[in-house]
């Protein structure tokens, strides 16, 4: 049997390493990503590093200037899981603790 799944938009529970590569990956795919966090700080956070993983990779010339702003205005960031609730795929990548993972469901 095959099934033909299409997702354009992903949603990501985490803000941490994980969440944040992912996020960065699915934008980079061309997903409309709504990345999650219950803290707000996460969210800054990884707003920040992946600013400065882009600026790296139009520096070596993998992405152009362009294509990183493309990429960085396909990530929502938000502290409401409600505004997961479109996306067609959503992953969980919150921090390894079984009560937090308990928490989320």
């Amino acid at each position: 049997m095959q099934t033909n799944l299409e997702v354009n938009r992903v949603g990501i529970v985490g803000a941490g390493a994980m969440g944040s590569g992912i996020a960065q990956i699915a934008s980079q795919a061309g997903c409309i990503v709504v990345l999650f966090d219950i803290v707000q700080d996460a969210l800054d956070i990884s707003e920040a590093k992946l600013n400065k993983v882009m600026a790296r990779l139009v520096e070596k010339g993998r992405v152009t200037k362009d294509e990183s702003v493309q990429i960085q205005a396909r990530i929502q960031r938000t502290t409401v899981m409600d505004e997961l609730v479109d996306c067609e795929l959503v992953v969980e990548a919150v921090v390894e603790n079984l009560d937090v993972k308990h928490a989320v469901f």
